[in-house]
């Protein structure tokens, strides 16, 4: 049997106070928590032993229990299991088939070895992993508009699901050394927030708007971003590229070979006369400048496609 070594995990020697302890957690919470280190399934794991770690030896009457288990085994150079013997643990109530029922020898401060895993490790040898899980702090969401509103501009209203810092615990997952009560071991709670969105004149389909500081928080870090991905309707008059708006206008075979004037409808609700010189072939296109999208102060132009 094997059980992982706790001081090796947290890189501090068995003599090491609760100060050290703490700092020593801070530093490799930190350097390998899943914020740093994003899709890195090493440093997720990594990161989950030492909450492990620290749950045990930053808890004085864990680590008093886990020093006397430590006592019938031994570490391997290098390594975070701490290996026992089968004929040690035999002594001291263990068998091949789990715990007897009888001869849970006791050692030390009249603390049974079967007892000691349990509480440490629970039944099955893991310890129990109370610490809190993060995850990305933007948001993300999707909001469709009209193709007028792209151009002219809009605002909605959304609602915006944000993870928190609990404040009970401030983060850890833990009151006095159990569970917390409000975010129940999470280290976060769940807000709903309803917040005013402008999407600027000019926005484009696919444009992500980014507004700081709307994602959620983190223990490890300040609150992200909320990430508005926008999703522009088609229209059945008009078609867009970039600022240029596309217009396709009818014009029969008479009109091409003598010329004609026709009226194109513009964005802005107007109407604007285009002479078509005779002889005009389909597929001609004329340009209507000014009369497309505004982005960033610069002015698109409107063109007729003869079809």
């Amino acid at each position: 049997m094997r059980v992982k070594d706790f001081y090796n995990i947290l890189g501090v020697s068995e003599k090491a106070s609760a100060d050290e302890i703490k700092k020593a957690y801070r530093q490799m919470a930190k350097k390998y928590h899943p914020d740093a280190n994003p899709g890195d399934k090493t440093a997720e794991e990594r990161f989950k032993e030492i909450n492990e770690a620290y749950d045990v030896l930053g808890d004085l009457k864990k680590r008093n229990k886990y020093d006397q288990l430590r006592m019938y085994g031994h570490a391997a150079h290098n390594s975070d299991w701490f290996q026992f013997d089968p004929e040690i643990l035999r002594q001291h109530g263990w068998s091949a088939g789990g715990f007897q029922g009888q001869g849970n020898q006791v050692f030390g401060q009249g603390f049974a070895f079967s007892d000691i895993l349990r509480e440490l490790f629970g039944f099955d040898g893991i310890v129990n992993d109370f610490a809190p899980q993060y995850g990305p702090r933007d948001l993300t969401g999707d909001v469709n508009i009209s193709f007028i509103e792209a151009i002219t501009g809009a605002e909605r209203t959304v609602s915006v699901k944000q993870r928190k810092i609990c404040p009970t615990c401030s983060g850890t997952g833990r009151e006095r050394m159990a569970i917390c009560s409000h975010c129940h071991g999470s280290g976060n709670i769940m807000t709903r927030k309803k917040i005013r969105v402008r999407f600027p004149a000019g926005i484009d389909n696919g444009h992500k708007l980014r507004i700081p500081g709307m994602g959620s928080s983190s223990r490890y870090g300040g609150p992200g971003d909320l990430i508005i991905t926008v999703h522009v309707e088609a229209d059945g008059v008009f078609k867009r590229q970039g600022k240029d708006l596309y217009y396709e206008a009818s014009v029969n075979e008479v009109e091409l070979e003598n010329g004609t004037r026709i009226l194109v409808p513009t964005i802005d609700g107007k109407k604007v006369a285009l002479p078509i010189p005779s002889g005009t072939k389909r597929g001609t296109l004329f340009r209507l400048k000014n009369l497309g999208v505004s982005v960033n102060g610069q002015q698109g132009d409107q063109f007729v496609r003869i079809v």
